[in-house]
């Protein structure tokens, strides 16, 4: 008797994108979100999170790093201010995501890998709803004021 194994498809490829779509995605909303509500906890109005610019919250790199002496040897003034400088590419970064992810979604199911399929699908749709959101009222006005 013979036994026939069963060897389950796995697209490295696709792992990578999925895993480059993923840290972005954090990059972005760290350097975006969590900028925008270290600046409004620093001036202390909560609101501003619905309506971010300078006249209310400041210049946003008046509010970093959130925790610690503002120097070149606190670790999350790195991490936030470079995160901040991703976050201001949002628009190209979302495209090259949707198209990256698309492309990565149609090979997948090609060869079969369905957990990598299920996670790429997440991954896209994060990426399309960060899209659609830097397209809004808000988030030009969020990105104008990451800008400044």
């Amino acid at each position: 008797m013979s036994q026939q194994l069963r060897v389950r498809p796995v697209s490295l490829g696709e792992r990578v994108v999925l895993a480059a779509q993923l840290l972005m995605l954090a990059t972005v909303l760290i350097g975006s979100f969590g900028v925008l509500l270290t600046a409004a906890l620093r001036v202390d109005d909560l609101p501003a999170l619905l309506s971010p610019g300078v006249e209310r919250l400041g210049d946003p790199k008046d509010s970093l790093p959130p925790v610690g002496p503002d120097s070149a040897w606190n670790p999350l003034l790195w991490a936030f201010e470079l995160s901040r400088v991703v976050a201001m590419f949002v628009h190209p970064l979302a495209a090259m995501a949707l198209l990256l992810g698309l492309v990565s979604l149609v090979r997948t199911r090609l060869i079969g890998d369905r957990p990598t399929f299920r996670w790429l699908a997440i991954g896209t749709a994060l990426w399309c709803a960060t899209a659609v959101l830097s397209l809004t009222p808000y988030g030009m006005q969020l990105h104008h004021w990451l800008l400044d």
